[in-house]
Parts: structure tokens; C-alpha cells; sequence
């Protein structure tokens, strides 16, 4: 009776709301992206899809290269404080015309060069493909600054109802026009410009309205965004992405689609399912640790811990033993089903244990430490393309999903010893998480060893 009562009381209902609704918009589109890949690979053929899987990197190249915009505007939106809520609207627009000029420049040299590029695409498809890359990356900003708003349930919603928009556009478009490259960049901006629209506005309603005064007092602020911060959001964004083009331009368009395949499965669980948590417990750490109460910190961290280690080592595990019969499900006879499983089973294993990573990072930047956060993720990105530029030019893909292996497994050891030795907080903080850290990444080796053994 107890029971039922507790899953009844209001009260842990409305905590539960947000969670799930993180999830429901994460879980939603990580399964139509899994869904609706394999579908386009089939009606366009590798070579078309191949470039599908490179304009897609690109995008999310882009939309990490934000200038430290994303970061900004949801820190000052996150802000309970009237005048930094008035000053996150001023930051939004200023935020919308960085945008206009850096995409606006990217179209003008786009239609300077495109006649000595050797590129699939006409002038105006082009222009579209950059158009898009700016309306989503816009759409992210507004995203993180509703989650910073802590406006969950619309966030998690329209992530989820704009993906499924577009790709329901992109496969009425194929059925009604035809399957081609060209429809698909299209249909992909209609969805991303209603979904812009439809964000911006909601995020608006959400925030107070600015004065003139205001807005040119806050601009100064904006231009002086911190060049630590963009120097670690510029080496994050090229690490995650830039292997598909190099991959692509050393290897051929038909090399590369099996491997983007398998880097999107791989890195599901670390993203559409430890994400969210990331989301739930930073402001809690963020909150305990500058109320400086250590025996918070300590449970917090505990809970973020153990829930990064169930929502993405046991899912990891299951995908590295499953990896063909996944695969073979998720892509149903193309011919490069093998290989996605192959280099799945590579490349999640570094990304699980990379993992608890999230667990130092959310710490460090607390501690505001973007310095060191920017000259290690560049020193690892530097070193991670060059390793994958030479795999890559030697036509060995397999080589490359060793390197982003260990690639994962090099930034969680950096961050863990950089907060360990940051200071005496962070150490008594991380002193009981660190041997639970130690022993989720012994089991899960140990278990990836075990089965290996069992089933050969």
C-alpha cells in the first residue's frame, strides 16, 4: 500500500516529469536517427549516402563550433537574477546576428569556390546545405537555453517532434519527388526552419523583454566570450567530427559510410542515454559545490556516478556482445553490415569507459578551469586526427576506430587527474568515487574479455 502511495504522491511525480522528458526527446530521436539511416542508405545508394553521412558530420561539426555561444546564453539564462535574465535576451540576439554574419560569409565563399570544387550539389542546394547548418545550429542554441530555463518538457518534446519532422519531410519527399541528394537537403531545411521558429518563439515567451540600453550594455560582455572556452569547444567539435571527411577524402565516399554507421550506433548509449543524466545532476553538483558542503557533494557525485556507470556501461556491454545481431536488425542485408559491426565493437568500448569522464569535466567546470579543459582537448584533438589522417591514408578504417578508442579512454584519465589535484575539496569529494570509477572499468573489461573468451 505504501508503495503504490509513493508511485502516486504528486510531489515525485513532478521530479520524475523532467527526467523523463530528457529522456523521451533523447530516446526518441536517438531510435528515428537508427531507424531512418539504414532507410536512406537504401533509397540512395552509397555514394549519395556517403555524402548524406558527411553533410550530416558537418552539421554537427557546425553546431559544436558555436563560438561559445550555447554556453554563454544558457549560463546567463540559467541565472536567477533579473538583470542577467534581461541580459541572456540581449546575449540571444546578439547571439542571431554573430550567426547572420559568420553563415552569410561561409555562403559567400561558398559560391566563390564551388566552381573549382568537384562537389555533388549545384550553387542553390549548396547555399541550402549552409542555410540549414546555421538554422541548427540557432536551434541549439534556443535548446540550451530552455534547459537552462529547467523548461524540460517542452525542450524534450520539440526534440523529439523536429527530428521526426524532418525526416518524415526527407521520406515525403523521396516518395513523392525523388530519392536524390538534392531532396534531401530540401526537405531536411523546411523541417529545420520550422523547428527554429517554432524554438525561438517558445524560448522568447520565456524570458522578459529587454531594453535598448540593456542590449548595447551587454554586447562588450558577448564579444569578450572567453577564448579558453571557444578554443575547448572548437577541439571538442573537430575531434567528434572531422574524422568522417578525413575518413571520406583519404578512403572514398564508400569507406565511409559503414563507418559513420557504426560510430552512431556506438555512441548512442554514451549520448542518448548518459546525456540526460549529465543534464540532471550538473546544476545539482554545480549548486552543491558552491555552497561548499562536502557530504552533499559527496552523495551527489555518488548518485551521478552510479547513474552514468547504469546508463552507459551496462548498455555498452550489451551492445559490444550483440553488435552483429544489432546490426544485422538495424540494417536488414546491406552489405556493409560486417563492418558497421566490426568497428562497433572497437569504438564502443572506448566510449564507454570514456564515460566517466562527464563525472572530473562537470567538476572542472565548476571550478571555471577552461584553461586547462582547452590546452588538453587540443593537445588530444591535435594528436587523435593526426593518428586518424595517417590510419586514414594507409586505407585502414579499423585503425581508425582504435583511435578513437583510445582517444575516449586518454580524456577520461586527463580529467580524472586534473580534478584529483586541482585542490583539497575536489579531492575528498572524488576519494570514495574513485575506487567505484576503478572498479566499473575492471569489470567491464574484464567482462569484455571473459565473453570473448566463452565464445570463441
Amino acid at each position: 500500500m505504501a508503495s503504490s502511495v509513493a508511485i502516486l504522491n504528486p510531489d515525485l511525480f513532478r521530479r520524475l516529469v523532467p527526467l523523463v522528458m530528457l529522456y523521451s526527446g533523447r530516446l526518441g530521436t536517438a531510435l528515428i536517427g537508427l531507424l531512418i539511416l539504414p532507410v536512406f542508405s537504401r533509397q540512395l545508394g552509397t555514394e549519395q549516402f556517403g555524402a548524406v553521412a558527411v553533410i550530416l558530420s558537418m552539421q554537427a561539426l557546425l553546431v559544436m563550433l558555436d563560438l561559445g555561444l550555447s554556453v554563454s546564453v544558457g549560463r546567463d539564462v540559467a541565472s536567477l537574477k533579473n538583470e542577467q535574465i534581461f541580459r541572456a535576451r540581449a546575449m540571444l540576439v546578439h547571439a542571431e546576428k554573430i550567426l547572420v554574419r559568420l553563415y552569410g560569409a561561409l555562403m559567400g565563399v561558398a559560391l566563390l569556390l564551388n566552381p573549382w570544387l568537384d562537389m555533388p550539389l549545384n550553387s542553390a542546394t549548396l547555399l541550402a546545405v549552409i542555410l540549414l547548418f546555421g538554422l541548427v545550429t540557432h536551434q541549439n542554441i534556443c535548446q540550451v537555453a530552455l534547459l537552462a530555463r529547467q523548461d524540460y518538457v517542452w525542450a524534450g518534446a520539440a526534440q523529439l517532434v523536429g527530428v521526426v519532422s524532418r525526416h518524415l519531410l526527407t521520406l515525403a519527399g523521396f516518395h513523392l519527388i525523388e530519392a536524390t541528394l538534392d531532396v534531401f537537403v530540401w526537405t531536411q531545411l523546411l523541417g529545420a526552419v520550422l523547428f527554429a521558429v517554432s524554438t525561438r518563439m517558445r524560448l522568447l515567451a520565456k524570458l522578459p523583454e529587454t531594453s535598448s540600453e540593456i542590449l548595447l550594455s551587454s554586447q562588450p560582455a558577448a564579444r569578450r566570450l572567453s577564448m579558453a572556452l571557444l578554443l575547448q569547444g572548437v577541439a571538442g567539435a573537430c575531434v567528434m567530427q572531422l574524422d568522417k571527411p578525413i575518413v571520406g577524402a583519404l578512403t572514398g565516399a564508400a569507406q565511409t559510410a559503414p563507418y559513420y554507421l557504426a560510430t552512431v550506433l556506438s555512441l548512442t548509449p554514451l549520448t542518448f542515454l548518459a546525456g540526460p543524466m549529465v543534464q540532471f545532476f550538473q546544476p545539482k553538483l554545480m549548486a552543491a559545490l558552491s555552497k561548499d558542503e562536502v557530504s552533499l557533494e559527496a552523495r551527489q557525485l555518488r548518485f551521478f556516478l552510479s547513474s552514468i556507470v547504469a546508463t552507459a556501461f551496462v548498455p555498452g556491454l550489451l551492445l559490444w556482445l550483440a553488435a552483429g545481431p544489432v546490426t544485422e536488425l538495424w540494417l536488414r542485408g546491406l552489405p556493409e553490415q560486417p563492418l558497421v559491426a566490426e568497428y562497433t565493437r572497437v569504438i564502443v568500448v572506448g566510449a564507454t569507459i570514456g564515460a566517466l569522464g562527464y563525472v572530473p569535466h562537470v567538476l572542472l567546470v565548476a571550478r571555471q578551469e577552461y584553461a586547462f579543459l582547452a590546452s588538453s582537448s587540443s593537445l588530444l584533438t591535435l594528436m587523435t586526427l593526426l593518428a586518424t589522417t595517417w590510419a586514414a591514408w594507409r586505407g585502414d578504417v579499423r585503425m581508425v576506430c582504435y583511435i578513437y578508442a583510445v582517444y575516449h579512454v586518454t580524456a577520461a584519465v586527463v580529467l580524472w587527474w586534473r580534478a584529483r589535484t586541482l585542490d583539497a575539496t575536489l579531492r575528498r569529494v572524488l576519494a570514495p568515487a574513485t575506487p567505484m570509477a576503478l572498479m566499473a572499468c575492471a569489470g567491464f573489461a574484464g567482462a569484455c574479455f571473459l565473453l570473448q573468451y566463452l565464445l570463441h
